[in-house]
């Protein structure tokens, strides 16, 4: 057999080939930068808190949801120009460090969401926690707060934490 004839595999070849033949300058390969997704949200976020659901019906949330909202910003002495609304139905393989590239995020309220939608790890309800700089409370979903007393409690006593109110 001639060498002329003799086939090897690429991937074998590098293999054996870590280092360049030819002498001189090695240039690492380009490493992509990761851009950040450009996301939609209704809301100005003037003061970096963003709102997170989950609602495959709406852009965003009903007219009942959305009252309920407001009245809950309200209590809190925000607008909805302080904060961004997100709905992650439009965007779910996106994980919070993802999130946290396209929006300014200092605080974050995740309603009816599990952490493991965002790439998170279990954390618990109602209780605050610090994930890469920005402090996030999870919450049920707003229509279950709506009709709960209890859940309705819970909340604000979470976002008197969050917030410092």
């Amino acid at each position: 057999m001639s060498l002329e004839q003799t086939q090897l595999d690429p991937y074998f070849l590098a293999k054996i080939f870590t280092q360049p033949i030819i002498p001189g300058k090695s240039t690492p390969a380009a490493v992509a930068e990761k851009v950040a997704p450009k996301v939609k949200y209704l809301g100005e976020n003037q003061k970096n808190i963003a709102l997170f659901i989950q609602n495959g019906n709406e852009a965003y949330l009903n007219e009942e949801l959305f009252n309920l909202l407001t009245n809950i910003l309200n209590a809190c002495k925000l607008g909805m120009q302080d904060v961004s609304l997100i709905n992650m139905i439009h965007y779910p393989s996106l994980t919070f460090a993802d999130w946290q590239a396209a929006v300014k995020i200092e605080r974050s309220v995740i309603f009816g969401i599990a952490p493991e939608q965002l790439g998170l790890n279990d954390i618990p309800s109602y209780q605050l926690v610090t994930v890469n700089g920005t402090t996030l409370l999870f919450s049920d979903e707003l229509s279950l707060i709506g009709s709960d007393k209890i859940l309705k409690a819970r909340l604000w006593a979470g976002l008197k934490q969050l917030l410092g109110i």
